[in-house]
């Protein structure tokens, strides 16, 4: 009768340290959860594009935006603050103007309808 006693009491001590441990998993799962999609808002956030920031961080678009909408935004703030300046909303070169010539100068000559519209 002791020794039923005695496994059941060893019983009792491994399920209450499985618990303690998965506790702290959990926790540690729930930490590293919340600083990724921090990392995912803060990404689509410099790069302003919810679909890239998607693709890269192997999410749905969807996804990432819900995040975005739920995200606190001092957090996010801070942080894209501590890695540096924003990606301009406008990547790329800038548009030439319609009267610009190969030369990068604008002839001023060129009416706004177009060289062939006649008066």
């Amino acid at each position: 009768m002791r020794a039923v006693a005695q496994s059941g009491a060893a019983v009792a001590e491994v399920a209450q340290r499985r618990a303690e441990v998965l506790a702290k998993l959990d926790g540690e799962v729930r930490d590293a959860t919340a600083a990724h999609e921090l990392s995912v808002v803060v990404l689509a956030t410099m790069l302003r594009d919810d679909a890239l920031a998607a693709e890269l961080s192997g999410l749905d678009v969807s996804k990432v935006r819900a995040l975005r909408r739920t995200a606190d935004g001092a957090a996010i703030r801070e942080r894209v603050a501590q890695l540096g300046a924003v990606v301009p909303s406008r990547r790329g070169r800038p548009r030439a103007a319609a009267n610009a010539s190969p030369s990068g100068l604008v002839d001023e000559t060129a009416s706004a309808a177009g060289p062939l519209a006649g008066g």
